[in-house]
């Protein structure tokens, strides 16, 4: 794992000297803007690993995070040097980095760019959103929560269907994920459930690199207990939302879904009938003054 994080200059020094990664025929751009935005597409790859154990180190090699032993590749590449480190020599990557400085930019980064391509390269960015397990054969099949109930398999196997939350790695670093949950909409203050830690399906990753995702699993008991409980106090949950919490201190959120499409209900339960629910809840917490 590297701990490696470029500064503003640096980004600026790497970025401003380059167009498209560095292996060779390559064309994916390092950069791109499109309708006023940046996203950088490459990724830094040490020619000499920081550490021991690492490709290509190089005891005797000390700057390792200086410019001359950094390397913009696009992921693909990245990983290909680093998965197959022999195929890779120091030697040839150099001549790589010569060539890559040779391309130039027709036009330098502003101080705008590089910033903006330091916040890429140092902020961690998540995706997150609620997901269906279908468990069959042996093998879990992740699918849209709104999908998952008329999801089965062809060869009729029995199944089993599981609540869970997928956790994406969307950016150029990685990150830790320190929980993983759902928040509730009930009309009024909010109500989060924290998944457990590990599921007897699935033990998902904590740290997850770049383009890299985890999905976490629900206890249904224990979701289903604490839906029962907010029903009886008239709470009803009207929608919900997937949250991660990153190492970073950070909570990303996903899209609100429909509450009908949590693995509570019993299969008459339509929306009409949930959004009934819920009014009938309302009107009961104003009648006798509930509060949550």
């Amino acid at each position: 794992m590297s701990l490696f994080k470029p500064t503003p200059k640096l980004c600026k020094l790497l970025f401003g000297r380059a167009s498209h990664c560095a292996y060779p025929e390559c064309a994916e751009l390092l950069i791109q803007e499109h309708r006023g935005q940046l996203s950088v597409t490459a990724e830094i790859a040490h020619i000499r690993a920081e550490s021991a154990g690492g490709p290509r180190y190089d005891p005797a090699f000390e700057p390792v995070n200086k410019e001359e032993n950094l390397l913009l590749l696009c992921p693909k590449h990245h990983g290909w040097i680093d998965d197959y480190a022999d195929d890779y020599p120091v030697e040839e990557l150099l001549d790589w980095k010569r060539e890559q400085v040779a391309q130039g930019r027709s036009v330098g980064l502003t101080e705008s760019q590089a910033e903006r391509i330091f916040k890429a390269l140092t902020t961690p960015q998540a995706e997150v959103e609620a997901v269906g397990v279908l468990s069959a054969g042996g093998e879990n099949i992740v699918s849209k929560i709104e999908n998952i109930k008329d999801f089965n398999p062809i060869n009729g196997e029995s199944v089993e269907r599981h609540f869970g939350v997928r956790v994406s790695n969307v950016g150029a670093i990685g990150f830790s994920v320190d929980g993983v949950g759902v928040m509730f909409d009930l009309d009024g203050p909010p109500s989060a459930y924290l998944f457990p830690a590990a599921h007897r399906l699935h033990r998902p990753l904590k740290r997850l690199e770049p383009h890299a995702n985890g999905v976490w699993l629900a206890e249904p008991d224990h979701l289903r207990l604490i839906t029962q409980e907010l029903i009886r106090k008239a709470w009803v949950p009207i929608r919900f939302r997937g949250f991660g919490d990153l190492g970073s201190g950070t909570r990303v959120y996903g899209p609100w879904v429909s509450a009908l499409h949590l693995p509570i209900w019993e299969d008459h339960v339509t929306q009409e009938w949930l959004d009934a629910l819920a009014q009938t809840a309302k009107e009961t917490r104003v009648k006798l003054g509930w509060k949550p």
